[in-house]
């Protein structure tokens, strides 16, 4: 399947305490510097399912833009078209893990994915449309968001990425579609959305009535719920030691368009997206190549 992804390219710097992690303190660390963002990383495991991926994303030209630019093509992805900004920096984010490999403090400068504007997207349009589907992080504008719901022709795949960000989604629900769109998120971003706490099922069914085709929403330690408005899923989650819970978000969705793509029952897309999350979270790396395993 040809799958075009809009979304964030980052350098990702991680830090993880040697020993148990104390609040408020210097911790002695592991520093993991890589290359990442919501966008790409989806874009990176979809490459690994076997998929053919483009990449729509911003550059900046500091120092280590180029080699962000080159890595996305030496993992299997087009990136098409080159758009670069002048004078601009790259994206950043910085994470602060637990001793059990859970984020503490995260810290984004995403200043970069202001330039990538409605006009840019309006240019390609035709050439997102010939995708099988669109796959779209929410760095994006809540303009270009907006956009791509009024103006997609294939199933949009829609990640909330972050509590905040994940507000622009109201945006993208307020517009007449002609196409499915599908969201995911966790449970976090679902409360900020809908408002509703603690009753994973009646958040599910808000983001339904406001017409979302179906529903992911990631819980943790619980597993998924599913929801398309005649059915409902919970998939368990997967026991595993967790090195790096970043990007474990980011496998699922790509499992998620993945298997939808090809045809699978909701089961079965629940299933390969948890276990698509569980070899993340086994992954210092925001990417675990290893899930190419599950795909051969």
């Amino acid at each position: 399947m040809r799958i075009t992804v809009i979304g964030a390219a980052n350098v990702d710097i991680t830090a993880s305490p040697i020993g148990r992690y104390v609040p408020c303190d210097s911790n002695p660390s592991r520093v993991e510097i890589a290359f990442g963002g919501v966008g790409r990383n989806i874009a990176h495991n979809l490459c690994l399912m076997g998929e053919q991926v483009r990449l729509f994303t911003v550059f900046g030209d500091d120092s280590i833009a180029l080699s962000l630019r080159d890595d996305c093509r030496r993992v299997g992805m087009t990136v098409d078209p080159i758009l670069e900004v002048a004078g601009a920096r790259s994206n950043y984010f910085i994470c602060v893990n637990d001793h059990n490999g859970e984020m503490q403090a995260g810290a984004a400068d995403m200043e970069l994915m202001s330039h990538l504007t409605t006009e840019m997207v309006e240019t390609y349009i035709d050439s997102i449309n010939a995708s099988d589907a669109v796959v779209t992080d929410c760095n994006l504008s809540e303009d270009v968001l907006r956009y791509l719901a009024e103006r997609c022709a294939v199933p949009l795949y829609v990640d909330a990425t972050s509590a905040a960000k994940a507000m622009k989604i109201k945006a993208m629900l307020d517009v007449s579609r002609s196409m499915p769109i599908i969201v995911k998120v966790n449970q976090l971003e679902a409360v900020a959305l809908s408002g509703i706490k603690g009753d994973v099922e009646a958040m599910a069914r808000w983001f339904v009535e406001k017409g979302v085709t179906r529903i992911y929403i990631t819980m943790g330690a619980r597993g998924v719920y599913c929801h398309d408005g005649s059915q409902s899923h919970v998939e368990p989650s997967q026991a595993v030691t967790v090195v790096n819970a970043t990007g474990a978000g980011d496998a699922f969705m790509a499992a998620v368009v993945h298997a939808e793509l090809s045809g699978a029952t909701m089961r079965e897309v629940c299933s390969m997206g948890v276990k698509a999350a569980a070899l993340a979270l086994q992954s210092k790396n925001a990417v675990n190549d290893n899930i190419k395993k599950l795909y051969l």
